[in-house]
Parts: C-alpha cells; sequence; structure tokens
C-alpha cells in the first residue's frame, strides 16, 4: 500500500506557514479543514495572493491510497523527528503551483449566520 500524501507552502508577502495534508491539494477547497491552512488564511487582514507550493509524496509501494488525517499526523511526527524523512523514505511524485485569491471578506469553511 503506498500512502498519498503532500507538503504544503502557503506564502502572503512575509508570511508563510508549511503544513502536511492529505492527497495533493489543487486549489483552495482542497486545503479547507487543514488547520494551519485555515490558521494562516485567518491571519490575513487584507485582500492578497497567497501562493501555494505542494510537493505530493508517496510513502511505501503497492496500490495508491489518499493519507487518512491520523496518517497525516503520523508523517508530521516522523517529518519534525527527521529532517530528511521525506527525502530518504518516500517518493516525490509531483510538485505544482497555484495562487489562491484572498479577501477578508471570503467565508472560508464559515456559514453565514441568519
Amino acid at each position: 500500500m503506498a500512502v498519498l500524501f503532500s507538503a504544503v507552502t502557503l506564502t502572503a508577502d512575509k508570511n508563510q506557514v508549511e503544513f502536511l495534508a492529505a492527497g495533493i491539494p489543487r486549489d483552495a477547497d482542497d486545503l479547507e479543514g487543514w488547520t494551519a491552512y485555515e490558521d494562516f488564511m485567518d491571519g490575513l487582514a487584507s485582500e492578497q495572493e497567497v501562493s501555494v507550493h505542494v510537493e505530493a509524496y508517496l510513502y511505501g509501494d503497492g496500490e495508491t491510497f489518499k493519507a487518512t488525517p491520523e496518517e497525516v499526523a503520523y508523517f508530521k511526527i516522523r517529518s519534525d523527528a527527521d529532517e530528511k524523512f521525506l527525502n530518504d523514505h518516500c517518493d516525490n511524485i509531483e510538485d505544482t503551483d497555484f495562487t489562491i485569491q484572498w479577501s477578508p471578506d471570503e467565508l472560508y469553511g464559515v456559514e453565514p449566520e441568519l
């Protein structure tokens, strides 16, 4: 079994955050629900462009499955303990970049109150 996950880097002005996420995020919808993403976006006070860099990895061999949140947490622990974990134990299968046009007026995962 091969587990698919990604290292994600968000950059806006001088702010940057790196985190792991399941699968291969290709737009803002794929990042919603990940705490690091939500916290980063909540911290942006003005309208701006957010650059997203994604490095997709496979851990293991065989049929590919999207990582569960628990598996992502495990890979985070491993990469925190060993800075070479991703390079030494995982296969980088794809890199991708996209941008998110952020406006503080936008609601990411929040339903308006009536």
